[in-house]
């Protein structure tokens, strides 16, 4: 017949068990809300949390974190290194808002929202290094700011006239290529042949024999 082991458990909600309560090596859940627990001995006497599915609360993870994807606006996430195509987002209130973006550059793009997310312009952006911005109002203000990695490459256009010296090197390409406008003098050493367009020549002399 199958047997059935029940641990220590509780049916009230954040209920957590003591070092009183366990033995070590002993487990305990909290049937309520769904939590295990540890009662460790070395070090350090103390009942640890066990992490578990749809856990709620502060996780400390010493070495390496690999995952396939993150959810969230990431306003708590600090001392990382990002991608250049990422943001970070920061949420404040106050007349000094420092931001710590931590993309490692002195080219940030700040955009500035108020509580209701309509982009408003501080008083002032500064530069505090490489990984924090500082953001200045006149007075008081609730809302968050936007930093996104500058730097990078952008695509676009823009016309040849507002290229200074375009014209120039452009010229100077063609000449070093050897390409040559219809009214260029051309020398030639050797034989021409092709078909000519008589309404393109218009005086055709062969010269004395």
């Amino acid at each position: 017949m199958a047997q059935i082991i029940k641990l220590k458990r509780s049916l009230v909600q954040g209920s957590k068990p003591t070092t009183s309560d366990l033995t070590a090596g002993e487990l305990a859940i909290n049937v309520y809300d769904g939590k295990v627990f540890l009662r460790k001995s070395g070090s350090v006497d103390e009942v640890q949390e066990i992490v578990t599915n749809n856990y709620a609360g502060n996780v400390n993870i010493s070495g390496s974190l690999t995952a396939t994807s993150f959810i969230g606006d990431g306003s708590q996430l600090t001392g990382i290194s990002v991608g250049s195509l990422s943001t970070v987002k920061r949420v404040f209130e106050g007349t000094t808002w420092v931001v710590t973006h931590n993309f490692n550059t002195e080219s940030p793009l700040v955009q500035v929202y108020d509580q209701d997310d309509f982009q408003i312009i501080p008083q002032s952006i500064r530069i505090n290094n490489a990984n924090t911005v500082t953001i200045s109002f006149a007075s008081s203000v609730s809302g968050s700011a936007v930093v996104a990695n500058g730097g990078s490459i952008v695509s676009g256009s823009v016309s040849a006239d507002n290229v200074l010296g375009f014209d120039n090197k452009v010229k100077t390409k063609l000449d070093a290529e050897g390409v040559f406008s219809g009214s260029a003098q051309v020398i030639m050493t050797g034989d021409v042949t092709g078909t000519a367009d008589a309404t393109v020549i218009s005086n055709l002399d062969g010269g004395d024999i």
